[in-house]
């Protein structure tokens, strides 16, 4: 188990991070309930990169063809995704 588990927070914060990079523009702060497709217009494209470069900071792999489009349409259903991601890695 790890000392310091990542937090549902830093998660919300990589969230913030991956989509300015991914949709080059300013990212306002992230609350849980905010859907992700029609708060920043995301299509499946857009969130696909937006997961690769989660992969990137974060150094971990999935498979597309196992997610679940639902972990990703919410910041919380996403941030516990990577919450869940971060623990099995």
């Amino acid at each position: 188990m790890l000392d310091n588990p990542y937090t549902h927070k830093e998660a919300r914060d990589d969230l913030r991070k991956a989509l300015a990079a991914v949709l080059e523009e300013t990212i306002p702060p992230l609350s849980d309930e905010m859907n992700l497709f029609r708060e920043f217009r995301l299509d499946s494209m857009s969130m696909l990169e937006t997961l690769m470069e989660l992969e990137d900071m974060l150094g971990f792999n999935v498979d597309p063809e196992e997610l679940d489009i639902k972990d990703f349409e919410t910041v919380a259903g996403y941030s516990g995704f990577l919450v869940a991601i971060k623990a099995a890695v």
